[in-house]
């Protein structure tokens, strides 16, 4: 028996619809279907782009011709997204009710990030604390973290943090969380317990293989080494996050913390234990606390020129330079003192803990980054700039790195897919961020009679995000446009100072409605209520632009307080002000900033029997013509309303 075609899978009389109870015919789903399995059966290689609004049944139709091909041919995909949203969808639907439908049996998995696994050396490490053994840092807790962690040990079978019932933040978690900077590698001695190489060891008898473009990245781009798992077609879901997650992983940092962790760790004081046999135990002490004082001196003087809590640097400052290139002396010396015992010309036997070579190579990391971030010599095609108490750096646009990435990789037929990936039609902006070039652009029509499901009404307050009545203004329309529908809002704020005064305002007195508020608790949680109660009210920033799918009479209006415009003072956007003059705005800033709107307007209409309005609290959506925002929305009816002050 053949491959099935697409028709007899997503026609009105295919599998789907004959298996699936909830399936609905949509022409749309059945084009993209056929478009992907084209792209994937191409002998010499081929690359889809394709944009495919909400509503389309975008997952199916990538999956089922992939799944088709991979058991056909013996093939591996590996599905990449941004979001653990979708991760989970596949793993836990998606993929098993595929399985089934097609007849298929293809072995599948969620391959994760190492921060997602316990390390077994970092855990023994973590019990034997100052504590005994209510390590962990669990002492905060009286105990309760490490009595669950060691229990939950000697049972799980994939070391997977997410079984244990503690908080994300919990620092036990951190505790004995695996890391790319504190893994020993081949030398640790607990290698062939390793959780991580477990589940790589897994992922090579998958089929189809579920990933993130962080972790992807993390292996291509920052640590310059192939993906750990072989793969023979690409997908990439939500391929509108793929510039932001390669920035992500070539972007530098160097923090105090990093300073004082590797000063703490347990390779380096059982390093200097051991220059106790060659007399150099002494000079090993003093050069660790005249590091401590430099580094000291080095973070003082950064504050100084510095003060604020985020701050840009644009051009080196030789008082500065002339601070990083002391502490970094001071690091070298200590590197010198010390490799004799990674080098094994001693008696300290790195094949017993191997801690040392791992300590030498994050202390060549935090010199050069000290080196990179202090000297500035990459401005403005990278940005840099101060948080806190670290240093940062990124590169304003890292198309060449991230197309030399996925092309380096085994397959030779990739898809990309979005719901928001062209502006006005067009794929330049998309191509310009990730220096893909694709064989073909496919843009997918809506299923939905948009015209007739929803409006958007534009408020035109008159007002800009620096006029001090800005903030009370929107308070006083959200709550009057919520009030109006009855709840069932999602509203979707720019800064997380008007988030928190929406909340106030909304909270202010009883509702007939419950209002549910980014913060409160983990957003899974969050919207997981929002879907439970038709009447509440969500309120949320960016992150809640994406992911939230409520059909039906739970979502009938979505509210944007402003054209999501990245923030004038944010490092990345001064860089590319530099780096591109004054066309910045029009070539980059603006499409971004479509892009987003769209991404957030997209949440109102998700089935053919939703109704709604989308209201964007911004006039300029209609009184900047030469911005054609307009152009980047549904084509549906407006309204335009004028609020005062």
């Amino acid at each position: 028996m053949g491959i099935p075609s697409m028709e007899e899978i997503f026609g009105p009389e295919g599998i789907m619809m004959k298996g699936f109870p909830a399936f609905e015919h949509r022409e749309e789903q059945l084009e993209l279907a056929e478009s992907v399995a084209g792209a994937l059966a191409s002998e010499g290689g081929y690359t889809l782009a394709a944009e495919a609004p909400p509503g389309v049944g975008k997952t199916f139709a990538l999956l089922a011709p992939a799944m088709l091909r991979a058991s056909a041919s013996g093939e591996t995909v590996l599905f990449l997204t941004a979001s653990i949203p979708l991760q989970e969808q596949l793993i836990m639907k998606d993929l098993p009710r595929l399985n089934e439908l097609l007849g298929l049996d293809l072995p599948f998995g969620l391959l994760k990030g190492k921060g997602n696994y316990a390390c077994l050396s970092r855990a023994e490490e973590a019990s034997e604390g100052d504590e005994g053994r209510q390590g962990y840092l669990s002492h905060r807790d009286g105990g309760r973290s490490s009595r669950e962690i060691e229990d939950w040990l000697k049972r799980t079978a994939t070391g997977d943090l997410s079984e244990l019932s503690l908080p994300q933040d919990s620092p036990a978690l951190a505790a004995i969380a695996a890391s790319s900077r504190s893994c020993r590698g081949f030398r640790c001695p607990m290698r062939g317990e390793c959780f991580v190489q477990r589940a790589l060891r897994e992922a090579r008898g998958w089929r189809i293989i579920v990933a993130n473009y962080h972790l992807y990245f993390s292996y291509i781009m920052a640590a310059g080494k192939p993906f750990p798992v072989p793969y023979d077609m690409l997908i990439c879901d939500e391929a509108h996050r793929l510039s932001e997650a390669a920035r992500s992983s070539m972007t530098v940092s160097v923090s105090d913390e990093d300073l004082v962790r590797l000063l703490r760790s347990r390779p380096f004081t059982d390093a200097v234990a051991e220059l106790q046999r060659s007399g150099r135990q002494g000079a090993a002490m003093i050069l660790s606390s005249e590091l401590r004082e430099e580094s000291a001196r080095f973070f003082e003087q950064l504050d100084i020129l510095l003060p604020g809590g985020k701050e840009n640097i644009t051009a080196k400052n030789d008082d500065l330079l002339q601070r990083q290139r002391a502490l970094c002396g001071k690091l070298k010396g200590l590197q010198d003192l010390l490799e004799p015992l990674s080098s094994g010309d001693e008696t300290f036997e790195s094949g017993e803990d191997g801690g040392i070579s791992a300590w030498m190579e994050e202390c060549g990391r935090i010199r050069r980054s000290l080196a990179w971030c202090a000297e500035v010599s990459d401005y403005p095609s990278w940005a840099y700039w101060k948080g806190g108490r670290t240093l940062f750096s990124a590169p304003v646009s890292p198309g060449s790195e991230l197309a030399s990435a996925i092309h380096s990789g085994p397959a030779n037929r990739s898809v990309f897919i979005s719901a928001t990936l062209t502006i006005d039609g067009r794929l330049d902006y998309w191509e310009r961020e990730t220096g893909i070039r694709p064989d073909r652009l496919f843009i997918c029509g809506s299923p939905f009679d948009l015209g007739r499901q929803m409006e958007i009404v534009v408020v035109d307050t008159g007002l800009d995000v620096m006029n001090p009545n800005y903030d009370g203004t929107i308070c006083r329309v959200v709550e009057k446009l919520v009030e109006k529908n009855g709840g069932s809002t999602l509203v979707l704020l720019a800064s997380h100072r008007l988030l928190a005064k929406v909340a106030v305002a909304l909270k202010a007195k009883p509702r007939g409605y419950r209002v549910l508020v980014q913060g409160e608790g983990p957003r899974s949680e969050l919207l997981e209520a929002f879907r439970s109660d038709p009447s509440s009210v969500l309120v949320g920033a960016s992150s809640f632009r994406e992911g939230v799918d409520v059909p039906g009479d739970g979502l009938t209006q979505v509210i944007i307080d402003r054209i999501p415009f990245a923030h004038p003072g944010d490092p990345l956007v001064q860089a590319r002000n530099a780096l591109e003059g004054g066309g910045a705005f029009a070539r980059s800033t603006l499409p971004e900033a479509k892009m987003l709107l769209r991404q957030a307007a997209g949440r109102l209409i998700r089935s053919r029997s939703d109704r709604g309005r989308v209201a964007i609290l911004d006039g300029r959506v209609l009184s900047r013509p030469d911005w054609k925002i307009p152009s980047a929305l549904p084509k549906v009816k407006y309204r335009r309303l004028v609020v005062s002050a």
